[in-house]
């Protein structure tokens, strides 16, 4: 098991920390294959966001009470939403009964949804990956199977822009791994990995600790962040094998958690788990390279003083904004692009009702802003208006842990 602990006033500083304890290999195999049960359900548009085209777009949540720093025996899985694009309220359609998922992707085409699991049996981690296809007039889940990574912990999962195959960062053993995915949304098992070594400053980056994967907008290369060795790199896919491309280092423990790209390729940003900040890179969609760091912006309010967690990054789909998660000052922080440079400029904090976001995701529409408040069992939405600000709705939507929310667009 990892070094990761939460700290005793319940912030979340570490992200798998003491995983699902005390569960016999049997026991996971029974709760892993769950038969997967449905349950029956009963502001303005930011500037240069894409027009709601009326159409149905489904949500996916994983919920996660390892995340939240509760006991196994978590009762929900993934749930499934229907969004009413004018008003931005989730109404349930669905829940799969499933233990503890840490991250959801879903393909292209929208026809599959993988989810990874990061478990332990015993003293001894378990790392898996399923598949669903997705009902496209329903938005309802069908599992199709599971692939076993064996003694890993997976984190971030991304799925590569033909629908071919998906690519896991497995935290705890430094590995990105590799899995075709068939016709029929199933996946194969591991088809190659990449290994990454080394370590930081901090206890926690004992080793390395490859935590994010993502493909950038042109789908031509893949960016990556591990927490461990403090490094952000870039990797061609082809033919189902990875190939590093370039690399730079970020300053001595920040622990880069996750990336994003901007939507015109030009700039990477990154968000460090241990030290809270956004920096951002100069990216050559063409190449592959990283170049030069541009700034580095903190994530936490004037005045906040606490332990730094940095968790989530996204860019607004009409990539004129950015915003940044931090579980240690339980806050969303919003920044406006400079496109001639790439730097950001502050906007304002989101607080009211975020409590440990470990995640968050702006809808298709780019009119609002989920944040995924794990620790007080709810996911809490802010509309985005066309400055960036974040405001809050006052709808909140009760859910058991969630961890990682996706949407599918019909």
């Amino acid at each position: 098991m990892d070094s990761k602990r939460r700290e005793t006033a319940g912030r979340y500083v570490g992200r798998r920390g003491a995983l699902t304890a005390g569960v016999t290999g049997g026991a996971l195999l029974a709760l892993a294959m769950i038969a997967r049960q449905t349950i029956g359900s009963g502001a303005p548009t930011a500037a240069g966001a894409p027009v709601p085209t009326g159409e149905p777009t489904y949500v996916y949540v994983c919920s996660n009470s390892v995340m939240a720093g509760t006991q196994p025996g978590n009762p929900i899985g993934i749930t499934v939403f229907r969004l009413d694009s004018q008003s931005g309220a989730l109404t349930q359609v669905q829940q799969l009964h499933t233990t503890n998922p840490d991250w959801l992707a879903i393909d292209p085409s929208g026809r599959f949804l993988f989810a990874t699991y990061a478990l332990m049996d015993g003293t001894q981690n378990v790392g898996a990956v399923e598949a669903y296809t997705t009902d496209p007039r329903t938005g309802t889940l069908t599992f199709v199977n599971r692939v076993s990574l064996g003694n890993t912990s997976p984190a971030q999962i991304a799925v590569a822009p033909d629908g071919r195959h998906v690519v896991v960062a497995n935290y705890n053993y430094g590995q990105y791994v590799v899995l075709p995915v068939g016709e029929d949304g199933r996946l194969g098992p591991v088809s190659s990995s990449l290994q990454d070594t080394g370590k930081g400053p901090n206890p926690r980056q004992d080793s390395a600790h490859p935590h994010a994967v993502d493909f950038d907008p042109k789908g031509r290369f893949l960016g990556a962040a591990d927490l461990g060795t403090d490094q952000v790199q870039i990797f061609r896919l082809s033919g189902g094998q990875l190939e590093r491309v370039s690399e730079i280092s970020t300053p001595a423990g920040m622990g880069p958690r996750h990336v994003a790209f901007s939507p015109d390729s030009r700039t990477l940003y990154v968000i460090g788990e241990l030290d809270g900040n956004i920096m951002a890179f100069a990216y050559n969609s063409e190449t592959g390279a990283i170049g030069p760091a541009l700034q580095t912006i903190s994530t936490a309010p004037p005045g906040y003083s606490g332990v730094p967690s940095g968790s989530e990054i996204a860019v607004h789909p009409s990539g004129n904004f950015v915003y940044g998660a931090n579980r240690g000052s339980q806050s969303v922080a919003g920044y406006r692009i400079d496109h001639s440079t790439g730097k950001l400029s502050t906007i304002g904090f989101a607080t009211q009702g975020v409590n440990v976001p470990t995640n968050f995701a702006i809808d298709p529409s780019g009119r609002w802003l989920y944040v995924n408040s794990n620790a007080s069992n709810s996911i809490v939405q802010f509309g985005i208006d066309p400055s960036g600000e974040l405001k809050p709705t006052g709808r909140t939507t009760p859910l058991y842990a969630p961890n990682v929310m996706i949407f599918r667009a019909s």
